[in-house]
């Protein structure tokens, strides 16, 4: 099946020049601006790489290193996502450096949907809004619901499908707007509890929200250097009052924009190590990227290999929906 990546390059107030050169067979990527050119970069010993190319390499290398001819990206240009363009990679990796002050960077291209798509009409699902939402400046689209979504799209557009057309024209319903409104306002509340709840008091935030929780209740708080921040209890939901688990570790991380390195993971085993429970839980606000659910995933079947241990992440998404219910709650 065709790779779909989404592919955020929001260059403000040239929104027009940057269709443009998708329209030419350019699709423009940021952090490049001079001397950012990533084949003079990868030729460089990491050693002899100064602190700009290697930030630049960090954030842009899958240009060069992932993305492959037929792979199609789903490109952004403005925030918050209304629209997008469809195009399939077609040639190299290439740069303009130093011609631009930034957006040098482009992967040649061809356009598939020769107009934007509207994410808010009748030629989009709820579902496929959502993984195109993510944050994120690029990521690969895993759902296969929305990778065949894509799929079908781009061959609507290509066949200049009359249906698809008329649909991508009208808006839909009443409930779609409620919906994208619920996004919004968990986006906001996450937003909000990541920037009032720094790390060092996110896990306060976290036992309360726990307590406030039916079924949950704290059992022990404090960072025991064992790799958990506190452990709750997990009550029978039908009674809250029969014990199902008890004792369970659960770690506490504030991160903002996506989550880089592995320091979750790593404390996640240090959990799994010290714990007998068969449960341990991940409190984590930030972007969980394509990189760190592999790890993830892969770390995670090295500890079932050893013992059964479930690793349960509780996300940005689920702990804005936990907060706002019990906010309801209280009421």
């Amino acid at each position: 099946m065709t790779r779909y990546f989404k592919y955020v390059a929001m260059n403000e107030g040239n929104e027009d020049w940057m269709y443009e050169e998708l329209q030419n067979g350019r699709a423009r990527f940021g952090w490049s601006g001079p001397g950012s050119n990533l084949r003079k970069i990868k030729a460089k010993d990491i050693e002899n790489r100064s602190r700009e190319e290697k930030v630049i390499w960090r954030y842009t290398q899958f240009l060069i290193q992932r993305l492959e001819l037929g792979d199609r990206l789903v490109v952004q240009l403005e925030r918050p996502l209304r629209k997008f363009l469809i195009v399939e990679v077609t040639g190299d990796y290439k740069s303009t450096d130093p011609k631009q002050k930034d957006f040098n960077h482009y992967v040649e291209c061809r356009l598939i949907t020769d107009d934007f798509i509207n994410v808010e009409s009748k030629a989009v699902s709820q579902s496929l809004r959502h993984h195109l939402s993510k944050r994120g400046q690029y990521y690969l689209i895993y759902d296969q619901d929305a990778q065949a979504e894509l799929e079908k799209i781009s061959q609507q557009a290509i066949l200049k499908d009359k249906t698809f057309y008329e649909n991508n024209q009208n808006d839909r319903s009443t409930e779609f707007e409620i919906n994208r409104m619920n996004e919004d306002t968990l986006q906001r509340t996450y937003e909000s509890i990541s920037q009032k709840w720094p790390s060092a008091y996110f896990e306060k935030f976290v036992a309360d929200l726990i307590n406030s929780t039916y079924g949950m209740e704290v059992f022990n708080q404090g960072d025991t250097k064992q790799g958990w921040d506190l452990t709750m209890r997990i009550l029978d939901p039908m009674d809250h009052k029969s014990l199902l688990h008890d004792d369970v570790p659960v770690q506490c991380k504030n991160y903002q924009g996506d989550v880089i390195g592995t320091r979750p993971i790593d404390d996640l085993e240090r959990c799994t190590a010290n714990s007998d429970s068969p449960i341990v839980y991940l409190f984590i606000l930030g972007n969980l990227t394509e990189q760190f659910n592999k790890e993830f995933n892969e770390r995670l079947e090295i500890q079932k290999n050893k013992r059964y241990v479930e690793w349960k992440i509780v996300g940005q998404n689920q702990i804005a929906q936990m907060y706002l219910n019990s906010i309801n709650f209280q009421r």
